[in-house]
């Protein structure tokens, strides 16, 4: 004879599961088959909807075991691939290893999935060592920044080549390292997808785009490949050529991390390049931000012009010859499409540029009195003129100035290999309210 709990229908088991916590449905899955059957429906699946998977072999097994026929692990949706730094450098076998077996997890995914695909898939690194008792933890410092990029290296090219490899698509967003600081990925490696894969098809419904690139490293020459990742002549305009095997694209979020290594690349090679390249854009792009990179004015104009967003960020972004005046035209032409725009810290050489309109700077000058570096306009305003300034007041050494430039050191670099400390870069920063003394 059947318990009453057994006994109830699976609509009202699932009802009960939803009161509960993880531990708690665990024990009730345990009380039978029955139970187990139906306490395993519809909001259970979704505690295995999210998973972070360490790129490792124990890690990648039993990653392959999980998504394997009837498997709870095929609920996989939000994928997180982490690299672990410090313990060891990877050999090219290794990595051949790891490939297989996420290529392996992958096809598991796209055969018994009951979506066929991935909604999101970022890529993360992080700093271990090792206990006296074998385990890991996060060391207090990490300084070896070189072994960051190169393990943010070779998890990007396993993970391309088992989406490849698998023909797993990811269709909401790709996330490259844009949530780690202090961590981004050669330019040259992302860029060369088209030439390693002319034929992937896994990110052709891909929708948001986040990366974080840097200009090349010394890293081990062992690759997966034997394709050459140099940079292209242009990193715009080879961004633009993305869009090839990335069509659906709505939202793009580029940052570039200056690692001092030598001056960072302009945008694109030439205006003519992109005015000719008519199908080099992103045809359904909505959202663009730019953060970190070093542009020419014509260049950033024609670039904006090419993927014609509606929404524009632009934090950091250094002007190596020009003025901003026509692209601040360009966004208030009544016939272009941007309906918002966020402007912060931009620069004109290394000149901050201060707006004409109400509120004050995020740091003061000398015998000067300046305007905000941010600029928020959206709906009625966006088409209102751009007024702003520049100065060349010394600034005064104030707490404000000296956080504010620390900030962006932690977020865009230089690199500055005496005082980088990848853990501390990943840490909570705990400022002071505030600090108006003069230091200098």
């Amino acid at each position: 004879m059947k318990s009453s709990l057994e006994a109830l229908p699976i609509e009202l088991v699932e009802r009960i599961v939803t009161l509960l916590d993880l531990r708690d449905i665990a024990s009730l899955r345990l009380t039978n088959r029955n139970i187990e059957s139906k306490a395993s429906q519809g909001y259970f699946t979704t505690f295995f909807y999210h998973k972070n998977i360490m790129l490792c072999t124990n890690t990648l097994e039993n990653m392959v075991r999980v998504t394997s026929r009837g498997r709870l692990g095929c609920q996989l949706r939000y994928c997180t691939i982490t690299g672990i730094s410090g313990l060891y450098v990877a050999t090219t076998l290794d990595l051949h290893d790891y490939a297989r077996l996420l290529t392996e997890a992958f096809l598991n995914l796209k055969k018994f999935s009951p979506r066929g695909r991935l909604a999101s898939l970022c890529l993360r690194v992080i700093a271990r060592a090792q206990d006296s008792d074998g385990g890991l933890r996060e060391p207090e410092t990490f300084h070896a920044w070189r072994d960051i990029w190169t393990t943010a290296l070779h998890i990007f090219d396993v993970t391309m080549l088992a989406l490849n490899e698998s023909h797993t698509s990811v269709d909401e967003y790709l996330d490259v390292f844009g949530g780690t600081i202090g961590c981004s990925l050669a330019y040259g490696a992302f860029l060369s997808l088209t030439e390693k894969f002319p034929s992937m098809d896994s990110l052709r419904s891909l929708k948001k785009l986040m990366l974080s690139l840097s200009s090349s490293h010394t890293y081990p020459t062992e690759q997966l490949t034997n394709t050459a990742t140099t940079a292209p002549e242009g990193l715009c305009q080879s961004i633009l050529q993305m869009s090839g095997i990335m069509p659906e694209l709505e939202s793009l979020d580029l940052h570039w991390y200056d690692v001092g290594s030598n001056m960072p690349p302009t945008l694109v090679q030439s205006t003519t390049s992109l005015k000719n390249n008519s199908h080099s854009k992103f045809a359904r792009l909505k959202e663009c931000s730019l953060r970190g990179v070093y542009v020419s004015e014509n260049e950033l104009l024609e670039f904006v012009k090419a993927v014609h967003p509606a929404a524009l960020t632009m934090a950091d972004v250094h002007l190596i010859s020009g003025t901003y005046t026509s692209i601040f035209e360009y966004l208030t032409l009544s016939e272009t499409p941007v309906t918002y725009y966020h402007l912060d810290d931009i620069r004109e050489g290394i000149d901050l540029v201060h707006f004409d309109v109400p509120g004050g700077p995020k740091f003061r000058y000398q015998d000067i009195n300046m305007g905000p570096s941010t600029l928020i306009r959206q709906m009625d305003h966006v088409k209102e003129p751009i007024q702003y300034r520049i100065t060349r007041r010394r600034p005064l050494g104030s707490g404000e100035r000296r956080r504010w430039c620390e900030s962006k050191y932690r977020e865009y670099g230089p690199l500055r290999q005496a005082v980088y400390d990848f853990v501390e870069l990943n840490s909570p920063v705990d400022f002071p309210a505030s600090d108006n003394s003069e230091d200098g």
